[in-house]
């Protein structure tokens, strides 16, 4: 089974992202901020990281930089999503590794097109 790790400091996003990946078979991961999510990739190796761009801690290209760095294992692969477009972030989160960025609101039928575009379900 695919593991994730969702980092978003939102309840409701958090809960929301968790249905529509628990409907594509994806084992999930919580956390709400960098140091957490930094220490489960560390102990765990997920294969995909999905990150709020609001979340706290670090920018959200620094995060992802450091995510696609593990400790072990492979480096997962990171999905930035944010409910406003701002064009910098989007642009240095890609370069330091982030496989996309998804607007809000995204149904499932996106995310599992993104998901199967990343390689990560079929």
């Amino acid at each position: 089974m695919t593991r994730c790790l969702l980092i978003d400091e939102d309840g409701t996003e958090r809960r929301n992202l968790e249905g529509l990946l628990s409907a594509l078979g994806i084992d999930i991961a919580l956390s709400s901020g960098a140091d957490e999510a930094l220490r489960y990739c560390n102990d765990n190796s997920p294969e995909v990281v999905m990150l709020s761009a609001d979340s706290a801690g670090l920018q959200p290209r620094d995060l992802v930089k450091r995510l696609r760095r593990p400790a072990k294992g492979r480096p997962p692969v990171v999905f930035l999503y944010a409910d406003k477009p701002d064009t910098d972030m989007i642009g240095l989160s890609i370069l330091e590794g982030a496989a996309d960025v998804l607007m809000m609101p995204f149904d499932r039928e996106l995310l599992q097109f993104k998901l199967q575009q990343a390689g990560i379900i079929a």
